[in-house]
C-alpha cells in the first residue's frame, strides 16, 4: 500500500519559512512509513531562489520534479507555488534517479533503468517519469527507450513545462539540483497495481481530416499534403502571417493505417515553416485539427476523474496538458477546480500541468501500453 502525502508554499524569497512550511504540513515524524519517496512541482522561480534546493535538502527521502504552469494538491491551487508529494509505504519501494541526456539519449536512459532495476531483487511494478523538453528528442522516444530494456513496464509521467509563453525556464531536477537536459526517473517496486485513466478527444471533435503528414522526421512536420506546413495551415485558417494561431491549443490528431488516433501539439515552428511537435510525427499518418473548447476541456476531466473514484482507490496523481490550460482563456485554473471540487476531503492528490503526457492505455485487444499523448489528462490510481 502506497500513502500519499501532500504540502505546498507559497513563499518563494524566505526559503527558511518555505521549509518549514512544507514540513510542518507534511508532518513526518507522525505520517512517514518505512519507504518514501518526493515528487515535486514548482514554478521556475522557486529554482532561482533556492526553494528547491532547500525543501529537497530538509526531507530524509530522495526527490525528483520539474517546473511546470499550473498545479494543485488537496486545498490550494495556482501558479506561483511549489507543492511536495510525498509517496510513502512499509511494503512499496522507491529508487529515484536521473541521467543528463547528451549524444546518446537511449543510451542513457536505458543505463538509467539498469542502475535503478539493479537496486531490487524483483522487478519494477511501475516507473514515474519527469522528463525534459528537448528538441532531438520526443515523449515517445523516452517510452520506446524504456520499453526495449524494461519489457513494457507501466510509465507514467510528464514533460516539463514553464508558464512563460517562450518556455524559458523550463528544467527538472532530482534532490534539488537542476538541469534542462535531466531525464528523472522514479522505479517502485511491490505490489502497487496501479489504474490509469485518460481523457480522449471523440472523433466528431475533429475537423478538416483530408489531409496526409507527406514528410517528418520523428517530430518535425516538414510537409502536409505536399505543402509547407505553415502555408497548408494557412490554406485552412489556422494560420496567418506566418504564425500558427494558438499554436499550443490546437491539437493535432493523426490516424495512423492500423486506425490509431494520436494526438499531439505543436510547441514552435521553424524559419523553414515546419511545425516541431512534442512527440513523434509518424509520415503518412492523415492528419486532422480537433475544435477543443473550455467546454470540453472540463467535461473531459470531470468524466474522467469520476471513472477513476468509481474504481476505488486512496490517492491519485494527475497530469494535464498545457495546451488545455490555454484553451480555458481567462480561467486557467478552471480545470483544476473541476479535480478538486472531485477529490477535496475524498483522497490525497496532486495535479501539474505539463508539455506532454505519458501514460498506459489499452489497445483495441486490450493490452496494456506506454503511449505519449497531448492534451490530454491523465490519472495514475494508487
Amino acid at each position: 500500500m502506497i500513502r500519499i502525502l501532500t504540502a505546498h508554499t507559497r513563499e518563494i524569497d524566505d526559503i527558511a519559512i518555505a521549509t518549514a512550511e512544507i514540513l510542518e504540513q507534511l508532518d513526518l515524524d507522525g505520517r512517514l512509513l518505512r519507504h518514501s519517496v518526493g515528487i515535486l512541482a514548482f514554478h521556475p522561480d522557486f529554482l532561482e531562489s533556492g526553494a528547491v534546493r532547500a525543501v529537497s535538502a530538509a526531507l530524509p527521502f530522495s526527490t525528483m520534479g520539474g517546473t511546470t504552469s499550473n498545479m494543485a494538491v488537496t486545498g490550494a491551487m495556482g501558479d506561483l507555488m511549489l507543492i511536495v508529494t510525498v509517496l510513502t509505504s512499509d511494503d512499496v519501494t522507491f529508487e529515484a534517479g536521473a541521467v543528463l541526456l547528451e549524444n546518446d539519449p537511449r543510451a542513457g536512459i536505458q543505463d538509467l533503468y539498469a542502475q535503478l532495476a539493479s537496486r531490487s531483487a524483483e522487478k519494477p511494478s511501475l516507473l514515474l517519469t519527469v522528463a525534459p523538453v528537448m528538441s532531438n528528442i520526443g515523449g515517445d522516444d523516452f517510452i520506446e527507450a524504456l520499453d526495449a530494456v524494461s519489457g513494457g513496464v507501466p510509465l507514467f509521467g510528464s514533460l516539463a513545462v514553464s508558464p512563460q509563453t517562450d518556455f524559458g525556464g523550463t528544467a527538472t531536477c532530482l534532490n534539488g539540483e537542476h538541469q534542462e537536459r535531466l531525464f528523472t526517473l522514479l522505479a517502485v517496486f511491490g505490489n502497487v497495481n496501479p489504474e490509469f485513466y485518460t481523457t480522449v478527444i471523440p472523433a466528431d471533435m475533429v475537423i478538416h481530416q483530408g489531409a496526409v503528414i507527406t514528410k517528418s522526421e520523428k517530430h518535425l512536420i516538414q510537409s502536409i499534403n505536399g505543402l509547407v506546413p505553415l502555408d497548408y495551415l494557412e490554406s485552412i485558417g489556422l494560420a496567418a502571417n506566418g504564425d500558427i494561431l494558438g499554436i499550443s491549443s490546437i491539437p493535432f490528431v493523426l490516424t495512423t493505417d492500423d486506425g490509431s488516433a494520436i494526438v499531439r501539439s505543436a510547441y514552435r515552428s521553424t524559419d523553414e515553416g515546419y511545425i516541431m511537435a512534442y512527440g513523434t510525427v509518424p509520415q503518412g499518418a492523415r492528419i486532422g485539427f480537433a475544435g477543443c473548447d473550455a467546454q470540453f476541456v472540463l467535461q473531459s476531466a470531470r468524466e474522467n476523474i469520476g471513472r477513476a473514484l468509481a474504481a476505488g482507490g486512496r490517492n491519485a496523481l494527475i497530469v494535464a496538458c498545457d495546451a488545455r490550460r490555454w484553451t480555458l482563456g481567462i480561467r486557467p485554473t478552471a480545470e483544476m477546480r473541476e479535480v478538486a471540487e472531485c477529490l477535496d476531503n475524498v483522497l490525497p492528490y496532486r495535479i501539474a500541468y505539463a508539455a506532454g503526457e505519458l501514460c498506459p492505455v489499452r489497445n483495441h485487444k486490450g493490452e496494456l501500453l506506454n503511449k505519449f499523448q497531448n492534451f490530454s489528462t491523465i490519472a495514475c490510481r494508487l
